[in-house]
């Protein structure tokens, strides 16, 4: 007699590798999602570019130099580049 807990585990185990299957069929799913969300190829600005900006925003914000600051982060919003500032520092993704 097999377990019900069991059953439940290798159930969603064969779902999980069917959406993976379909998601493959249909291009989906086949990044990692940090990738995903930071956008991928066909960008007019390449990662090493918005990183650089973010560093010169962090720079300018040191320095209090808000007009800077501003000026970069408008410059990224237009890139379409979301910035998210936290105690680990700025992140962003590509909207």
């Amino acid at each position: 007699v097999r377990c019900a807990v069991r059953d439940d585990i290798d159930r969603a185990a064969g779902l999980a590798a069917g959406l993976r299957h379909l998601g493959s069929v249909l291009g989906l799913l086949a990044q990692a999602p940090e990738a995903f969300l930071r956008g991928g190829s066909g960008s007019e600005v390449s990662d090493g570019e918005i990183d650089n900006l973010i560093r010169q925003r962090n720079e300018a914000r040191d320095t209090r130099n808000w007009g800077e600051a501003d000026r970069i982060r408008d410059r990224l919003q237009e890139l379409g580049i979301v910035l998210e500032d936290g105690a680990g520092g700025t992140s962003w993704r590509r909207v």
